[in-house]
C-alpha cells in the first residue's frame, strides 16, 4: 500500500514566527531571540546562511539547504553540507526555533547563492539565557551597549 506521508527529505522547515533574528555583523555574526522563553542563540556565518534561508522559505528541504549551503561556501563534500545542514536543523527544532510542514518546497532561487562568504565552518547555534552571556568576536561594544540600555 502507498502512502502520501512525507519522507524526511521531503519535510520542508520554516522558521518560528516568535524567533527575532538580528545580525551584528553582515554574513559572520548573528543572534536569534526566542520571544517565547527570552533565550538568545549566537550564529556563525553558515548558520546565518541556512537561517536566512529558512526565512525566505526558499530552500526548505535539508537536501537543498545542503546543496546551497555546499555551493555558498565553495564546500566539495556533499556529504559533510549534508550531515552538518542535519545537524544544525536537529538544533534549531530542539529548541523549538523551527518547524516542519509537507507543504512544496519553493523553487525561486535565492538572492544568497550569489554571495561570496569567508571560509567555511560547521554551523553553529549557541543558547545564551541572557543577554549578558553573548559573546561575540569583535562586537562587544553592541553586547555589551544593548545590556546597559536593558
Amino acid at each position: 500500500m502507498q502512502t502520501n506521508a512525507p519522507q524526511p527529505d521531503e519535510a520542508v522547515y520554516v522558521t518560528k514566527a516568535q524567533a527575532s533574528f538580528t545580525e551584528l555583523l553582515a554574513e559572520r555574526e548573528a543572534i536569534i531571540l526566542d520571544l517565547d522563553n527570552l533565550h538568545y542563540y549566537t550564529l556563525n556565518a553558515p548558520a546565518i546562511f541556512l537561517w536566512k534561508q529558512l526565512g525566505e522559505r526558499v530552500a526548505q528541504t535539508a537536501t537543498t539547504l545542503a546543496r546551497r549551503l555546499a555551493s555558498a561556501f565553495n564546500l566539495n563534500d556533499d556529504t559533510q553540507a549534508e550531515r552538518d545542514v542535519r545537524g544544525f536543523l536537529d538544533s534549531l527544532r530542539s529548541f523549538g526555533l523551527i518547524e516542519t510542514t509537507s507543504a512544496p518546497a519553493g523553487a525561486t532561487a535565492s538572492v544568497f547563492e550569489k554571495l561570496t562568504f569567508a571560509a567555511y565552518e560547521t554551523p553553529q547555534l549557541r543558547l545564551s539565557n541572557s543577554l549578558s552571556q553573548v559573546v561575540l568576536s569583535g562586537s562587544s561594544t553592541i553586547a555589551t551597549a544593548a545590556i546597559a540600555t536593558g
